[in-house]
């Protein structure tokens, strides 16, 4: 454990070499990854890009989307703007269908989605010939599409697709094709490309034979067993050593994208795709640096809705996960906390930033293994919950299995669990997923009642629209963080409608009524954050002075 105090400035002068998974609608703001390339070339670091398909948020290019290629938000709405991976997944389902002529309209709304993004990059430019630049990456990008739309004929012909969890590879004579992992390669290729054009040249990361060595001749059974999984990628990580150690020998800069084979199977793969790079590097000896780049560093909220959030200038790996995790965390978005174990388990210095700015002590979160002083409440965070479910039961209750039992059924309906609260005599669930309506709530009635019951006073109450708030920071075991929380959410008018806090002291929940959250949340950043210990006791005499009389 570390004790002298170092923040995320000491780490990247530090660092000789960064390695930084770009994501998001940035993967497509080409030129702006270039000049932040070209700043840290300056400074002499070497650098290794993970690059995940482009996408943009942008409303402008809704247009240009298949209504099968949409996203939905936690609202079910559909969302604005393009994202090729959901694209490409669309064309992976409609070649499941057989719709393979829906399929190659689905590509063509990709290359142009592709090629609008590309020219607006090269006209803004002025180091570019728009022309000749545009024209060389347009063949960049019909070649590797044109190489898709080979594969969707194959695969209607006499390939075999296969449904790897999140990756949808196909299988034919001549090896696996990863359709999902298009996007990521594009955009590898696109991003070398334009580099090239001005100058910078880089190395770059192949996946060509590796995939049909890790995916053996039942790529269904190896996604699906862990230790298969564990084996493919210690293989992988081998295959990647070998690739960064090779190609930094000659290169200042490697580019990969954030595809690669077996992890694309699981949650936040390009996240998990630049952590295992880090690792690679740091086996191989460099002093790494791991760049989260965001428009923010970590805030103590949101500051799109709170001026007075605060920079978190340091914070643990674990602090970390329980922020950003999306299944039972904060859904902080950073980073995909599967991706921030592998980093902790090789104690990789981690440091999030927005690159556009002129890096400072107190502008970066800089995130390591180190024994954090009790200090309560530093971060407030808050997740919508569509639904929300109690079980009430005099018979149930103590039975062995039942939270077990009832935790499989739902993952067999592709809802997942997200917050469980029990007492003696029910047991609550939230979700965050899934199609929970009015049929299923029935059927899960009569589950209980077939394995558990028969029970006459079994009743289950359903709440909606609710929202979950986090409350983080370290070592909260003291009263103080609970009752600023308590007290914040009553003098913000909400009820609570169930809390709870874990043993390893870093996080409390309250889930409360949706409409309630916004003032909840300023609440808590008063009491909890802005206020401090001293002013917060003070406020605890005055109010036992108060009942004393």
């Amino acid at each position: 454990m570390e004790t002298t105090l170092r923040t995320g400035k000491d780490v990247l002068n530090d660092s000789e070499l960064y390695v930084t998974k770009i994501g998001g609608d940035n993967a497509g703001k080409i030129r702006e990854n270039l000049a932040t390339v070209q700043e840290r070339q300056g400074k002499g670091k070497k650098q290794i890009l993970a690059v995940s398909a482009i996408r943009s948020s942008s409303e402008e290019f809704t247009t240009h989307s298949h209504e099968l290629g949409r996203d939905k938000d936690s609202d079910g709405e559909l969302k604005e703007g393009f994202n090729t991976t959901s694209h490409l997944i669309a064309i992976a389902k409609c070649i499941q269908s057989g719709d393979t002529s829906t399929a190659h309209e689905i590509l063509e709304r990709i290359r142009s989605f592709l090629k609008h993004i590309v020219h607006a990059e090269v006209e803004a430019d002025s180091e570019l010939d728009d022309a000749s630049a545009t024209t060389t990456l347009d063949e960049v990008i019909d070649s590797m599409l044109g190489e898709l739309s080979l594969q969707i004929d194959a695969a209607a012909g006499f390939g075999k697709l296969h449904e790897l969890k999140k990756d949808w590879v196909i299988q034919t004579e001549g090896g696996y094709y990863s359709i999902t992992g298009v996007g990521e390669l594009i955009a590898q290729a696109i991003c070398q490309q334009y580099f090239a054009l001005r100058d910078v040249n880089s190395g770059g990361i192949e996946i060509d034979g590796i995939t049909d060595e890790l995916l053996g001749e039942n790529p269904q059974e190896v996604v699906e067993d862990e230790n298969r999984v564990s084996d493919a990628i210690a293989s992988l990580r081998t295959s990647m050593r070998s690739q960064v150690n090779g190609l930094l020998a000659d290169n200042d800069l490697i580019i990969s994208g954030g595809y690669l084979p077996v992890i694309a199977s699981q949650r936040g793969y390009s996240d998990k795709t630049g952590a295992l790079l880090a690792q690679v590097a740091k086996d191989l000896g460099h002093r790494v640096a791991y760049l989260i780049e965001k428009e923010w560093p970590i805030m103590s909220d949101d500051p799109r809705k709170n001026e007075r959030a605060r920079v978190i200038q340091e914070m643990t790996f674990t602090l970390a996960m329980e922020l950003f995790g999306n299944t039972h965390g904060a859904d902080g978005g950073a980073i995909h906390p599967d991706a921030l174990n592998m980093l902790a388990e090789d104690d990789i210095d981690t440091v999030v930033l927005n690159p556009k700015y002129e890096l400072r002590d107190d502008n970066s979160t800089y995130i390591h293994h180190y024994k954090p002083e009790p200090n309560g409440i530093e971060i407030i965070a808050s997740r919508e919950v569509p639904l929300a479910i109690q079980v009430s039961s005099t018979k149930m209750f103590g039975k062995p299995g039942f939270v077990g039992a009832v935790g499989t059924w739902f993952a067999e309906k592709d809802i997942s669990i997200d917050q469980i609260s029990t007492s003696e005599r029910t047991t609550s669930f939230t979700f965050n997923n899934g199609a929970f309506d009015e049929p299923t709530l029935r059927e899960f009635e009569t589950f209980l009642q077939e394995t558990f019951g028969p029970d006459d006073e079994l009743a289950l109450g359903v709440l909606r629209n609710q929202s979950l708030i986090f409350c983080l920071g370290n070592n909260m075991a003291k009263t103080g963080p609970a009752a600023q929380a308590t007290m914040a959410i009553h003098l913000a008018g909400a009820d609570i409608r169930f809390m709870t806090q874990g043993l390893n002291e870093q996080v409390m929940t309250f889930m409360i009524d949706e409409r309630h959250t916004a003032k909840v949340r300023e609440k808590l950043h008063r009491l909890g954050i802005e206020m401090g210990d001293d002013e917060f006791e003070a406020h605890l005499r005055n109010m036992r002075q108060a009942l004393a009389t």
